[in-house]
Order: structure tokens, then C-alpha cells, then sequence
């Protein structure tokens, strides 16, 4: 038998792979001890073990879906050598490998979808799939575009896609003639008329991560390395309102205020990551409040100096039931003056329970005076558990006045 693509870089060659299925036969054999096996009724199934070639399990009465569960523990070096051994091994092995096909290079990712394009019985495995070609020197062809192409229309039951692409332009034609329906969908395509019309067509996506500019729209500093150009009028980025009625989660990463309220509004999202710019946080903000759900979960990274003077409080304002924040500023700072001001602005929060600030500060600052701005913080906000302050210590409360850190030098 071949070993799959997915790792046949890492083994020298099947004669190797198959030579360590001992000591995966010890793997598979204390999985299997730790199963409650009570539950399916299989408490007299004689332990797997595997001896010198074919283990016993391939003819034994073990379920199939026992075995599926035990190579779900394995890494994907250890479910290898199980292709080698036994055809039941085998078939329930490639159906773990193909289930979910991510943190593959572009080189392998390539050697995947070649597989894909031409053995239809994988083809039927696949329900998520991350492809990764940005973070490399890899330059995309027409050619391998196609084969992309060609991919994606076989995966029928594709549940999840992650495509991260070169910014060198739209390729969403790629996606042309797919059949499958997303829970989850993250890309680096641009935010255009294109990507909304496909969005439109995702009705049970739930989870939504847009990592393409909006281009014109975003006024970052120069120095961070960002460059917007002129978004065509005739081609701007907006979903139907009649679209996505499932989705509850929202990242994106360049999005401004016209594609945040496009997506969020009149649909029940309550965990969302947005980043902030000069002169459209506050419009941010105001279009994440949309939702028709309140949020509880929410992440911030602001590239706008000016936050400082009013970001919790249109917080507390907008979204009075988080549950947890996280709050990147980058271009502002917070003395730990600041930082104590900032208490009776978290009194709003009824729900509040981790809360991360993370900013430039006072480096030389002790450790007593974050646990005194902990307390001040939990005063104001009794439902806080834990709270990561600028000098990165985690701060959790044993009692109602009592903060610790994790530090175990503090």
C-alpha cells in the first residue's frame, strides 16, 4: 500500500513507516484502554495489539467506529505507519488523514490536491481543507489555479475552507461551481461585489473570517507597512440582508465600518475581531452593534492613537454583555495612572469574566501595582475571573479581594 501525501515527507520510505508500527501498536493499544468502553457495551473486546505484521484487531469484532474514534488521538506521523498495515487500518487511516487537510506547505498542499483531482473515493473524505499560499515564495499559475478549481468542485461535503492567496487580485473565480455548503469560510481575497455575491450563496455559514483589504477605505499609518488603493465604485463588498441568518461568529482583519455593518447587521453574531483605524473607530463600533444578538466575546486591535479617550467607554455603551475582551493598542499609551482610571469604567459590564489590555506602558512598573489595579478593576467589575494586564502577567481572583498572578516569582 502508499502511504498518503498528506505525510510521506516525513517518512524515508513505507518500508520504514511499517517498521515503527510496533510502537504505534503501544500507542493504539493504551488509547484503547483509556475508552469507556461501558458505554458501547464492549467492556470483554480483546485489548489491540500489534505483532510483527497483521494485528489481531483487523480480525477481531472491534467496531469500525472505535477504531475511526483511536486514530483520532494520533498525530498524523503516528497514523502513517497504520496505512501499512492492514487494509481495515488502511481504509480507516486515510478517512482520519483527508477528514481535515491543513498546516500542509505549499508543496504539499500541491502534492494533495494532485491526489484529490484524480482518486474520487478521497474526494468523498474531505470536510476541511486549509490552503496557505501567501507565506512563501511560491507565485500561483494559471495552471495551479485550475487545479484548485478543479479540487473544490469535487469536494462535495467540504464543511470548512480556509484559502489564503497572494494579494495579486481576485481569484474568486475558483469557487465557481461549488456545490458544497460552508460552516466555516476564512480568506485573504479582497472584500469586493465578487466575495459578497459568494457569501450570499453560504446560507449555513456560521463562522466568517475576512482577511482581504476593503480597499480605499482603511487610513492606516504608512509606517505599518499598508498601501489602500481605490475601491472601483461599481464593485463594492455587500451581502444581501437576506444572507447569512446563521452566522454568529466575525473576524476580519482590514474590514472597515461599511463591510463590519454589511455583514453584522440584522444577524445574530456574538463573537467577533476587528481592528480599529484613525478616523473610523467609533463608525466601527456602531456598525459591530448591529447584531441582532448581544455580544459576548470580542476582540480588538486599534492602530488609532486616540482610543485611549473613549474606547471602554463605547464598549460598556454598545456591549453591556460581554463575557470576554480582549483589547490590543498600539498606538497609544497607558500609564498605570491610566490604567486605575479605567475601573469605573468597566461597571457597565454585567457579564464580564476575562478581560485582556494589552498596551505600551511602564515596563519598569512593580508587579504589586497591576495587582493593585486588578482589584480596582474586580471592584468595579465583580464578575471578573482573570485579567491580563500591559506587562503580560495573568491575574486571577481566589475570593472577593484576594488577585494572584500565574507568576510564580510574584
Amino acid at each position: 500500500m502508499v502511504a498518503s501525501p498528506l505525510e510521506v515527507t516525513n517518512v524515508r520510505s513505507p518500508t520504514t513507516a511499517c517498521t515503527t508500527q510496533s510502537r504505534n501498536g503501544l500507542v493504539l493499544e493504551n488509547l484503547l484502554s483509556k475508552q469507556n468502553f461501558r458505554a458501547t457495551g464492549l467492556d470483554g473486546v480483546q485489548a489491540l495489539r500489534i505483532r510483527s505484521g497483521v494485528p489481531q484487531a483487523s480480525r477481531s469484532s472491534l467496531p469500525i467506529e472505535v477504531l475511526d474514534n483511536v486514530f483520532r488521538f494520533l498525530s498524523r506521523p503516528e497514523l502513517l505507519p497504520a496505512l501499512c498495515v492492514s487494509s481495515v487500518f488502511n481504509n480507516v487511516a486515510k478517512r482520519v488523514l483527508y477528514h481535515t487537510i491543513e498546516d500542509l506547505s505549499p508543496v504539499k498542499s500541491i502534492t494533495v490536491l494532485l491526489r484529490l483531482d484524480r482518486e474520487p473515493a478521497l474526494q468523498l473524505l474531505v470536510r476541511k481543507l486549509d490552503i496557505n499560499w501567501c507565506a512563501s515564495s511560491l507565485e500561483p499559475t494559471r495552471n495551479l489555479y485550475n487545479l484548485l478549481h478543479r479540487v473544490l468542485v469535487k469536494l462535495k461535503g467540504l464543511t470548512a475552507l480556509s484559502i489564503e492567496l497572494p494579494r495579486t487580485g481576485s481569484q474568486m473565480w475558483i469557487l465557481n461551481g461549488c456545490t458544497f455548503s460552508l460552516r466555516y469560510f476564512s480568506t485573504s481575497m479582497p472584500c469586493d461585489a465578487h466575495l459578497a455575491r459568494y457569501l450570499d450563496s453560504q446560507s449555513s455559514l456560521t463562522e466568517l473570517t475576512l482577511r482581504g483589504y476593503q480597499q480605499g477605505v482603511n487610513v492606516i499609518p504608512s509606517f505599518l507597512g499598508f498601501s489602500p488603493s481605490t475601491d472601483p465604485a461599481d464593485n463594492p463588498f455587500k451581502v444581501l440582508p437576506t444572507s447569512l441568518p446563521k452566522l454568529s461568529s466575525l473576524r476580519t482583519v482590514h474590514g472597515g465600518p461599511n463591510i463590519i455593518a454589511s455583514v453584522v447587521e440584522g444577524r445574530p453574531v456574538q463573537a467577533a475581531s476587528i481592528a480599529l483605524f484613525p478616523s473610523t473607530s467609533s463608525e466601527s463600533l456602531k456598525a459591530l452593534s448591529l447584531s441582532t444578538a448581544p455580544m459576548r466575546r470580542l476582540s480588538i486591535m486599534s492602530f488609532d492613537p486616540t482610543v485611549q479617550d473613549y474606547l471602554l467607554l463605547e464598549l460598556a455603551k454598545r456591549f453591556p454583555h460581554l463575557e470576554a475582551l480582549h483589547v490590543v493598542i498600539l498606538l497609544s499609551e497607558f500609564t498605570d495612572e491610566l490604567l486605575r482610571a479605567l475601573g469605573p469604567l468597566l461597571a457597565p459590564f454585567k457579564a464580564l469574566q476575562y478581560i485582556t489590555f494589552m498596551a505600551a506602558t511602564d515596563r519598569t512598573a512593580q508587579p504589586q501595582e497591576e495587582q493593585a489595579i486588578a482589584k480596582i478593576w474586580h471592584q468595579s467589575c465583580p464578575t471578573l475571573k482573570t485579567i491580563i494586564l500591559p506587562r503580560g502577567k495573568v491575574w486571577f481572583s481566589e475570593g472577593q479581594s484576594e488577585w494572584n498572578s500565574l507568576d510564580a516569582e510574584d
